[in-house]
């Protein structure tokens, strides 16, 4: 397991859409659990899909709703989950929480890569591929692996 975390590459934190096409855009198989979601984006459709307590979509669905918007997400919790699981399984488990970023190690057990927007100040992404994190620091130089 690999964690890296961005604070010094860009102006401003989280733009979701050039963080996942870093670590392989459409080539990802997962879907997204994001939680502890503070974002403002400006297509009222957008607004009202991620104003609940959670949500789950495709890679591509996420993709294609950041291609409409690249908004900043300024709190978030990404969690990369295998398709094979349902959203029921997903369920079963504790949301993640941006309370919890000191543990070492992914926050939902289903999860295969955990990126964390933290108050607009940095990205945090943790991979159990470390393969993808490296592509996540070839992107982001400055960041510090943790």
């Amino acid at each position: 397991m690999k964690r890296y975390i961005s604070k010094e590459d860009n102006k401003y934190y989280t733009y979701m859409l050039d963080i996942l096409n870093a670590i392989g855009g459409r080539n990802l198989n997962y879907n997204w659990l994001i939680n502890n979601i503070e974002a403002y984006p400006l297509i009222k459709s957008i607004e009202d899909k991620i104003s609940g307590e959670y949500l789950i979509m495709s890679n591509n669905e996420l993709l294609e709703l950041l291609e409409r918007e690249d908004f900043q997400w300024v709190w978030g919790v990404f969690s990369a989950i295998s398709p094979i699981y349902s959203q029921e399984e997903i369920l079963k488990y504790k949301l993640p929480s941006i309370a919890a970023l000191d543990n070492a190690s992914i926050q939902h057990p289903l999860a295969e890569i955990e990126i964390v927007a933290f108050d607009s100040s940095y990205v945090q992404i943790t991979c159990k591929d470390e393969k993808i994190a490296d592509m996540f620091f070839e992107k982001y130089r400055l960041s510090k692996q943790q």
